[in-house]
């Protein structure tokens, strides 16, 4: 679909120059780093080596979460007395990593364990009585969650009721009740009674402090317990969206070498036939290479598949669940185009461009597929969105909400508890089951709620610029202490800078299906040939034909290094452009 150039604002964001001035002048960084850093609430040098160095020795204390000590102490009985422990975790990435994590934590440590992930349409999200039935038939008498548990005061009942002790570990919100399960133990940051410094963990997160938690109290090596288990928990982090500050920021970062250099098979198959296996990582390669595959299983076909690779210690077997996991993978991504295409046709016969809350469902929809439809919606109308799959035969449907920033839709949801079965999740994703009667006043108290919270140009799709510079402000020192301010993702986004009336000296289509565009763009003082490649992801359809050589643009763009026979270039990844001074 071609689209006019200059359909995005460009926000270029505030910035106090006094402090930023007085940064550079502590610290010694570029002007343009301090500037980026200033943006972020960074305005002392402590603060500025606190971040650009973010090292192991700086995570918190893991005790100082909610209910841990007593956990371990309850983990630690188990592992005594040879009980048997029910890891329970959940059929999302970060879901899986975690469950990953606890099992082979562990059983390092002696333990007996079985892990259960649920099948998304068969067990439905979180803990449920079947799964404790089971769990009592298999001689289980303690259960340990991950990544759920958190408002499943019922189930917690019904499994001391049967002689089953539970420790939740979770990272999401505790319903606006406050009433919290009477487990043995409730690990989870977001309690309204937590003092732990950093509650933005993910469930991954959670279980990766408790990890160290329990091998701290049994007097292992916490150092080993790290580099064993930062590769799991910077998948799950980064495939969460969770924000890379403070501690996930930290984890991530020795995370990306931690999975880079992985002793797991099922990890190396993975990297491998994503096409990782000799690339440096990045959040990218998680967020658009791993994350997707392990999502795959649940979404498509059967979660255990993921957990599988997780915890293979067999090459073989590893290679086959990897090829596995990348076809289902293939099989996902032709769903879900096939389903964004009907959710556009309803949202164009309904009339439903003006909606500030797009409330969407589908017979026939796989509820694996729902929350990243949902995403596309989002990013094509700039507006919240829930996407529900309606079982016919039930009268039931499962649905999956993703937000803008300016709209917490967990929140929202949560003042519509009454027209619900159940829900949970973030501020900006969330998932809900639905009875069909209950569709269009749910569908009209969530475009209320929207309506009272967002205002016109709240949905008007924008771009967070970080400073305008001129080309030649584009060096091989800026880039390198760029490179310091890495990962980023949710939370610290990769800062776009803009450059005013940059010549497009040629247009050239790239990729297998020639679906990106080339700009070569002069932009002088950046090297010897005043000529900058310009790479723009996925838009040749929408401006291949828009843009000619011989134009002046507008560009903003991010910055970066381009390695190619052992030279090093700079170059620069496009985001938008305008004709000039739009």
């Amino acid at each position: 679909m071609k689209r006019p150039l200059g359909q995005k604002r460009w926000r270029v964001l505030p910035c106090d120059r006094i402090a930023a001035d007085q940064l550079q002048l502590d610290t010694g960084l570029h002007p343009i780093i301090a500037t980026l850093l200033v943006q972020r609430g960074i305005t002392t040098s402590e603060a500025a080596n606190e971040f650009l160095d973010p090292s192991l020795s700086r995570l918190h204390d893991p005790f100082l979460l909610p209910d841990a000590e007593v956990a371990c102490e309850r983990l630690k009985l188990a592992l005594k007395n040879r009980e048997k422990i029910l890891v329970y975790g959940d059929y999302d990435s970060d879901g899986v990593t975690s469950a990953a994590l606890w099992t082979r934590t562990l059983r390092s440590l002696g333990g007996i364990v079985d892990v259960f992930v649920p099948h998304r349409k068969r067990d439905g999200y979180d803990m449920r009585n079947a799964g404790v039935d089971q769990a009592k038939a298999k001689g289980v008498s303690l259960i340990v969650t991950t990544d759920c548990g958190i408002q499943r005061v019922d189930e917690v009942e019904y499994a001391r009721e049967n002689g089953i002790d539970v420790i939740i570990t979770d990272h999401h919100t505790p319903n606006s009740s406050g009433n919290l399960p009477k487990a043995v133990a409730v690990v989870n940051p977001h309690r309204k009674d937590s003092i732990y410094p950093f509650p933005d963990l993910a469930g991954v997160g959670v279980a990766f402090k408790m990890g160290e938690a329990l091998t701290r109290s049994l007097g292992y090596s916490v150092d080993s317990f790290r580099r064993s288990y930062l590769d799991l928990a910077t998948i799950g982090t980064v495939t969460d969206i969770m924000p890379l500050v403070g501690e996930n920021r930290i984890i991530v970062k020795h995370g990306l070498e931690a999975l880079q250099n992985t002793k797991k098979p099922g990890l190396r198959a993975l990297l491998e036939i994503a096409g990782y296996k000799e690339k440096t990582l990045d959040t990218r390669s998680i967020g658009f290479g791993i994350g997707p595959r392990l999502n795959a299983a649940s979404r498509v076909d059967e979660t255990q598949h993921a957990l599988d690779l997780l915890l293979t210690k067999d090459d073989a077997e590893a290679q086959m669940l990897a090829t596995r996991l990348n076809d289902l993978n293939t099989t996902r991504r032709e769903i879900t185009t096939k389903i964004v295409e009907e959710a556009m046709e309803q949202i164009a016969s309904q009339g439903m461009h003006e909606s500030k809350c797009l409330v969407l469902h589908g017979s026939g929809w796989p509820s694996g597929i729902v929350g990243l439809v949902a995403s596309q919606v989002v990013k094509q109308f700039n507006r919240p969105c829930i996407v529900i799959s309606m079982n016919e035969a039930t009268g039931v449907g499962k649905g999956s909400a993703r937000s803008i920033h300016p709209f917490n839709v967990f929140n929202a949801i949560d003042k519509c508890q009454p027209l619900l079965n159940e829900y949970g999740g973030h501020a900006y994703a969330a998932g809900l089951s639905i009875n069909k009667e209950s569709l269009e006043d749910f569908r009209d108290q969530m475009n209320h709620l929207a309506n009272a919270e967002l205002a016109d140009e709240d949905l008007l799709p924008s771009i967070d610029v970080a400073a305008e510079i001129s080309p030649d402000e584009i060096t091989p020192q800026l880039l390198e202490e760029l490179e310091r301010m890495a990962p980023f993702g949710s939370g610290n986004h990769e800062p776009l800078f803009a450059s005013r009336s940059v010549g497009l000296n040629n247009v050239l289509r790239l990729g297998a299906e020639k679906q990106h565009l080339k700009l070569m763009l002069r932009m002088e003082g950046v090297n010897r040939y005043d000529q900058v490649d310009g790479l723009w992801w996925n838009m040749a359809e929408s401006y291949g034909d828009v843009l000619e050589s011989g134009m002046s643009l507008d560009v903003c763009y991010a910055p970066q290094f381009n390695f190619w026979n052992g030279k090093r270039s700079i170059q620069v990844k496009i985001e938008d452009v305008k004709p000039p001074e739009w």
